[in-house]
């Protein structure tokens, strides 16, 4: 009887043990097989990414660049109030139609070290800084995951209820919002002479920087106004780029101190809008020169 149980524990002992085997053995394969296919998928992705640039932009191409004011819901037909919903709408279809937003880093990599980018990729900028961009387009913005550009009028910070308060910029700029300059006071800045052009924009670009922590390096020109001497003053400050309110999609043949953006105004469809985000020949047939350069010079005052 004893032999006989220690033989049952022996086979237990024998069978439990080539269980284990078994066991272990298939799932080695299994693992090996995991390891295989995760392997082949990456490197897949990485050939994608290398190897495939049909869906790539290259530095020779032009970007559209889409120009905000305020976003809100005032009913005086004027024409740099965008309303919330129809701001919803238009990011809306840059999402739903696999854009890609571009930082103000990645957009001048793309330009000057000719870094790609997806061929689907927008910039969105906002000038003036009103409290509305923060109340109104920020939470848009953040819902879809979107990165934009603000451009500053510094001195009109923290004043009133009309524009931004300091601790509003730093946290958008924690948040994938780049900060960047609109001078100190809007000023026409073909007007000024050089001494005043290079202090209004070092000012303000030290303003924005102890407020941020971050480099400023871009300017939107107010007006879309600048000269020689802006230009002179803006590369010995350290601005990298500058955005003028031209329309057209951007591109380098102009350079980097005269970038065009588009305007995108209230009374803008959708139908307009995604002519302007699809088609860089897109017609200026609906956006009449002259009376919009007078709308918004009467906005700004």
């Amino acid at each position: 009887m004893i032999k006989i149980r220690k033989l049952k524990k022996l086979l237990i002992i024998i069978i439990t043990g080539l269980i284990l085997c078994i066991c272990g053995f298939v799932l080695l394969n299994y693992y090996k097989d995991y390891q295989r296919v995760a392997y082949s998928k990456e490197v897949s992705s990485l050939k994608n990414n290398v190897y495939d640039n049909s869906n790539k932009k290259s530095n020779n191409e032009s970007v559209p660049v889409l120009m905000y004011h305020s976003i809100c819901d005032d009913n005086d037909d004027n024409i740099m109030k965008v309303p919330k919903k129809q701001f919803d709408e238009q990011m809306k279809y840059l999402k739903d139609n696999g854009y890609h937003t571009l930082s103000a880093n990645e957009f001048y990599n793309f330009l000057v070290n000719g870094k790609s980018i997806p061929k689907k990729s927008v910039l969105i900028t906002f000038d003036d800084g009103y409290q509305n961009q923060y109340d109104n387009a920020y939470p848009t913005l953040k819902k879809y995951n979107f990165n934009a550009v603000l451009f500053i009028i510094t001195n009109y910070l923290d004043k009133g209820t009309l524009y931004l308060k300091s601790s509003e910029l730093k946290e958008m700029s924690q948040n994938g919002i780049d900060i960047e300059c609109h001078t100190l006071n809007h000023a026409k800045l073909d007007k000024l002479s050089y001494e005043d052009q290079l202090k209004n924009l070092e000012e303000s670009k030290n303003k924005l920087e102890g407020i941020t922590g971050k480099s400023v390096r871009a300017i939107a020109y107010p007006y879309g106004e600048f000269n020689v001497d802006t230009v002179k003053a803006e590369k010995k400050d350290g601005y990298l780029m500058a955005f003028t309110t031209s329309g057209k999609w951007a591109s380098n043949s102009k350079g980097l101190y005269a970038i065009n953006r588009i305007y995108i105004f209230p009374q803008y469809n959708m139908k307009n809008f995604i002519d302007r985000v699809t088609n860089s020949n897109y017609s200026l047939f609906s956006q009449p020169i002259k009376m919009i350069k007078g709308a918004y010079d009467s906005f700004v005052k």
